[in-house]
């Protein structure tokens, strides 16, 4: 019930924009689906073996639908991505964020409200998509033309945890805020989000004697903007989170980071990309040790080859594969064919997992992957 008068409110908010005058839309979107087997064994266990419609290329089972789209009247705004995973019976949709946003004062001031989504101190990607404010809650951002490039604020939003606490006073919702930092060079760009905590959204742990909060959040990305000027097609970046900062329980600690090196130059349809990472959680437990190349090649501008190597080494006493060569090793090459806003992707990947010291897990799958966009 909650989904649908949402959706009522945004397509009757969308309605009063559209029947304006001066308005300006744009909507975009697309489909990812595709057919999926794999094959899992595993010593004592029978053989799994399933083919179903999917996308495991970020997508899932059966695939996901979405739609962007973008309202302007003046300086007021209305910004929305409509998304499901689950369509196989009856479709379960979902809002990923709708947000109305408003510029102010020469475009330096703009102030958002909604769910949140789209947020300018993200960490972007490849490997990590992740933003603190992707949340019900209000968003400041100062943009001064005195320093270009500058993007501060912060965010009023909801407690990060349900809580069947009475009392939520004024500064336990304040001790929630989310702080946030972006600055664009012509030779760097860096951004970061910090997340504060407070007490009234705690959870209960007799092994620190009652409550506790689940600690702070941090989540930033570094792109270095320089070297591409000397070798073209040149690129570095980082980016990462971290959660559970100063939590008053062992374990709720992690850091989850990658590196990035990439090789895309102009003159030729290479893209060749190494990342890696050191990654901590459970407190500190356990570590992980990642490294992921990745390269594709476009024999013409209708086909592309491409090939990821993956690798991944646990260690840490809470590490149940710490003794074993490795946690993870995969291959996978896949091609590429494209068409005018679709491409189908055919991928086979062979991976083999250490789930103990001598236990190893072996997974084969095919994944025949179509995806539209519009």
């Amino acid at each position: 019930m909650k989904h649908i008068c949402f959706t009522l409110c945004g397509i009757i908010l969308a309605a009063g924009l559209v029947f304006a005058d001066d308005v300006e839309m744009n909507f975009s979107g697309e489909v990812k689906t595709g057919v999926l087997w794999d094959q899992i064994e595993q010593p004592g266990e029978p053989t799994y073996n399933r083919a179903r419609l999917g996308n495991n290329d970020d997508a899932g089972i059966p695939g996901r639908l979405r739609l962007d789209g973008e309202l302007v009247k003046d300086n007021i705004g209305f910004k929305m991505r409509f998304e499901t995973y689950n369509y196989l019976n009856s479709i379960s949709p979902g809002w990923a964020y709708a947000y109305a946003y408003g510029d102010f004062i020469d475009e330096q001031l703009r102030l958002s409200g909604g769910r949140l989504g789209q947020s300018p101190w993200s960490t972007g990607g490849n490997e990590i998509w992740y933003e603190l404010d992707n949340t019900a809650g209000l968003r400041v951002e100062v943009k001064p033309h005195v320093v270009e490039g500058l993007n501060v604020g912060f965010v009023l939003n909801q407690f990060s945890n349900n809580t069947s606490n009475t009392e939520q006073p004024l500064w336990g919702f304040l001790a929630e805020t989310i702080v946030g930092v972006s600055y664009t060079h012509e030779y760097f760009h860096v951004r970061a989000a910090w997340r504060f905590d407070s007490d009234v959204d705690y959870y209960f742990d007799t092994s620190v004697g009652g409550n506790y909060s689940e600690g702070y959040n941090f989540v930033y990305r570094v792109e270095e903007r320089a070297l591409r000027n000397v070798v073209d097609g040149l690129a570095i970046w980082a980016n990462g989170r971290l959660d559970g900062i100063m939590a008053k329980v062992d374990g709720l600690t992690n850091y989850v980071n990658w590196v990035y090196i990439q090789y895309a130059p102009e003159a030729f349809p290479l893209d060749a990309q190494i990342r890696t990472g050191l990654d901590t959680v459970e407190g500190g437990d356990k570590w992980f040790f990642k490294l992921k190349p990745v390269i594709s090649y476009g024999i013409t501008d209708f086909l592309r080859l491409g090939f990821i190597f993956r690798y991944e080494k646990d260690f840490g006493e809470a590490s149940p594969a710490k003794d074993a060569p490795y946690k993870v090793l995969a291959i996978q090459p896949w091609v590429r064919v494209v068409f005018t806003n679709m491409y189908v992707d055919l991928a086979y990947e062979f991976n083999r997992e250490y789930t103990a010291a001598t236990r190893i897990k072996q997974t084969n799958w095919v994944n025949l992957r179509f995806v539209y966009t519009f």
